[in-house]
């Protein structure tokens, strides 16, 4: 009976394997930081913040190349520092490679000729410097008394030059 224990003992532990993972094959679901309070800004080659990006808390992801943004607001800067529009949405993210920017959840751009956007999802191409929306997306531009809606954005960061396609307006008196 000891021998047949014995036996089955063996035949167990022999059937048994410990498999160790490799520490740099790591599943991207999981951040490799957490931050609070973030901060993230873009200059231009002459050293000048052309926008600063921040947020209730950033999540990094270094294989992606993706910073996940939670609350998160973008200020504008004219060439003189001074503010030349503002985002905030519920969140998004920006690409470390490229600092193009995405941005989703009840955003609204307000600038500094007082006109006003707002959407679910805006893209902002910091390489052409333009803001842009996917076909779909209902877009709201307000400027003074003049309210259009429309499709597929497209306006620099002020405001000041924006196409929409499909548009409805009305004029409130």
């Amino acid at each position: 009976m000891k021998k047949l224990i014995f036996f089955i003992l063996i035949l167990f532990l022999c059937s048994c394997a410990v498999i160790f993972k490799n520490p740099t094959n790591k599943n991207t679901d999981f951040p490799d930081l957490v931050l609070g309070d973030f901060k993230y800004e873009s200059a231009n080659e002459a050293g000048a913040k052309e926008w600063e990006l921040r947020a209730s808390e950033a999540k990094m992801y270094n294989v992606k190349n993706e910073i996940y943004l939670y609350n998160m607001a973008m200020t504008f800067f004219n060439s003189d520092g001074t503010v030349k529009s503002f985002l905030a949405a519920n969140g998004g993210y920006v690409n470390k490679v490229t600092t193009d920017v995405y941005a989703e959840g009840k955003v609204k751009i307000l600038s500094e000729n007082q006109s006003t956007l707002e959407a679910n999802k805006v893209y902002w191409d910091n390489k052409k410097k333009l803001f842009y929306t996917d076909p779909g997306d209902l877009v709201t531009l307000t400027r003074g008394n003049t309210v259009m809606r429309g499709y597929r954005l497209l306006a620099d960061s002020a405001l000041k030059q924006a196409t929409l396609g499909e548009v409805k307006g009305k004029v409130i008196k």
